[in-house]
């Protein structure tokens, strides 16, 4: 609590401004040659900088007036105005990124609907009451509660796709790669959560002063640096592109092929190549190593015990790994790893625990 009370209201009002200014200007300077040529990135980059971009007006209002100062009502007022098409330009950006730009007109009318709808219960009610704006209301007290509703509202039904489409990604990701990718993509995931988690704060928070409302803030701002900066550092990297990937390949699977009994053998012949021990497979290259099409591979691995390329890679690699621990026990516990296909220890460690219930090294012990 001592520290909410170092913070000023105005000194807050200063610093939200310029951090989401500076996001903004961030965005709309991204490198052209790294965005261009991703047009899901090139307008979700845009969406996010202007939601950035309406926070900030919203903090310059606030300080050059003093809402917050003149009273809660009148500073209530300013945050939902602003904040509500701001939540949603964010939200639909990492959505966006989700999708690959893919959002349906649907989607965007039911969104701008609410937010529409609260915008005018706010303004109809600032215009029928009489009420000058620098004086308390009721009337414009319950607009705003209902108006926050509207928020809430708006958040979850945006939060309901972002949720499904990351579960989408998820899938794809899992059955593509030899190993669990979610740092490609996993920033989506926090954002979406966090964001949806501080929707439901607001009908209260943002009538209250203080140390809730500090609080609350810096979360809030924490939040949409969090999403603005991930989104920005995942838009211009090669994260893009190995989820996309992923993406295609799940897409081409969905009417699956009805399951090749002889692929077995084929698989059989693969393993005792050894070539699961390569470092980074893919379903792709494991299916040119097979000489194999990707669409009968996955479908195969589907109906198998394995489900997916990281269950058979796995299974295999840990398997390879016990036995050269008994057979190489002067081997370290990173050559072991690297010898079986592992990228580092640590996944090396979680991996082998999960699938023997016991380390690499306890393993090492308990076998000599």
């Amino acid at each position: 609590m001592y520290f909410c009370d170092m913070i000023t209201m105005g000194e807050m009002q200063i610093s939200g401004l310029l951090t989401m200014a500076l996001l903004s200007v961030m965005l709309m300077l991204c490198v052209p040659n790294r965005s261009m040529h991703r047009g899901s990135f090139a307008q979700a980059r845009w969406m996010m900088a202007a939601g950035t971009g309406l926070i900030a007006v919203q903090f310059l209002l606030q300080y050059v007036f003093g809402f917050r100062q003149m009273g809660v009502t009148q500073a209530v007022l300013i945050n939902l105005l602003f904040f509500t098409p701001a939540s949603l330009l964010c939200g639909m950006a990492i959505l966006y990124m989700q999708r690959r730009g893919s959002v349906s007109r649907r989607e965007w009318l039911i969104s701008w609907s609410i937010c529409g709808v609260s915008a005018l219960i706010l303004m109809g009610t600032v215009l029928l009451d009489g009420i000058p704006i620098r004086q308390e209301s009721l009337p414009l007290r319950m607009a705003e509660y209902v108006a926050s509703l509207f928020y809430l509202l708006m958040q979850s039904y945006i939060f309901k796709h972002q949720y499904i489409a990351y579960k989408c990604l998820e899938q794809a990701v899992d059955e593509y790669y030899d190993r669990s990718r979610r740092d490609l993509f996993g920033w989506m995931g926090l954002s979406m959560k966090t964001m949806a988690v501080l929707a439901f704060f607001v009908p209260v928070v943002i009538f209250l002063n203080g140390a809730p409302l500090v609080v609350f803030s810096v979360a809030y701002f924490f939040c949409i640096s969090y999403s603005t900066i991930s989104l920005y550092s995942y838009g211009i990297s090669e994260n893009v592109t190995r989820v996309e990937e992923a993406e295609e390949q799940e897409s081409r699977l969905r009417d699956p092929a009805p399951r090749d009994p002889s692929l077995t053998d084929t698989v059989e012949q693969w393993i005792e190549s050894g070539a699961y021990r390569e470092h980074n497979l893919t379903l792709g290259i494991v299916a040119r190593q097979m000489h194999v099409p990707q669409r009968q591979l996955q479908e195969w691995l589907r109906q198998s015990e394995y489900k997916k390329l990281a269950g058979l890679v796995n299974t295999l690699r840990i398997t390879e790994a016990q036995r050269v621990l008994k057979e190489h026990p002067d081997w370290s516990v990173e050559s072991v790893a690297d010898h079986c296909g592992f990228n580092d220890r640590k996944y090396f460690h979680q991996i082998f625990q999960q699938y023997t219930g016991t380390t690499p090294a306890k393993f090492n012990t308990e076998t000599q």
